[in-house]
């Protein structure tokens, strides 16, 4: 099966103060680092973004957004009507703990559902998930109606919560930790620092 990688970098980042796509943890910006990742493991990549023409070093396509609503979902359903693949595989830009061997293990809990969605003690984790081209119709409604929460969509779309899993702990650190707050900025650069 085939799968399309799409990394969100067109969030708002209004708690942070400034673009987190650009934001260095380590000698290289976060999107950088997240797709570094996905490069082990996908080779159709795109980056969905409104702010940016390009980034440094990525040569991936830069989708827009279909709708001019600020919300995650509309960057998913972007990326989904982009898409080449039946499945796509959403990335957010400020995971920096994201790896390999999760998103790898994440592609074999796919067995024909509409999204395949991480959760863990903390919830669901929409914004690390694959999700199907047939969620496009029930995320146009939903977007159109205000319900900008992915977990609103699933009543309405088959879906495989796929449970806590070893793989999902990178080196003792959660892959789906990201920074949306200068503290969680200082946290992510002490534990990169050991």
């Amino acid at each position: 099966m085939k799968f399309t990688c799409a990394i969100l970098a067109g969030g708002r980042s209004r708690r942070m103060g400034r673009d987190k796509a650009t934001l260095r943890v380590t000698d290289k910006a976060l999107i950088q680092q997240v797709y570094d990742k996905a490069k082990l493991v996908f080779r159709d990549i795109v980056i969905v973004s409104n702010h940016h023409q390009s980034f440094y070093g990525i040569d991936v396509p830069i989708i827009r957004d279909v709708i001019p609503v600020r919300s995650s979902m509309v960057g998913i359903v972007s990326a989904l009507m982009a898409a080449r693949s039946p499945y796509v595989f959403i990335l957010a830009c400020d995971m920096p703990f994201v790896s390999r061997e999760a998103m790898e293990y994440l592609l074999t809990q796919v067995h024909g559902e509409d999204i395949i969605v991480p959760c863990t003690k903390y919830g669901y984790e929409p914004l690390h998930a694959i999700y199907n081209r047939s969620c496009i119709p029930f995320m146009l409604t939903h977007i159109e109606r205000q319900r900008l929460k992915v977990r609103d969509l699933f009543p309405y779309l088959s879906v495989n919560e796929v449970e806590d899993h070893s793989t999902f702990i990178h080196k003792g650190i959660p892959v789906f930790t990201n920074i949306n707050v200068q503290e969680d900025l200082s946290l992510v650069r002490r534990l990169v620092t050991g």
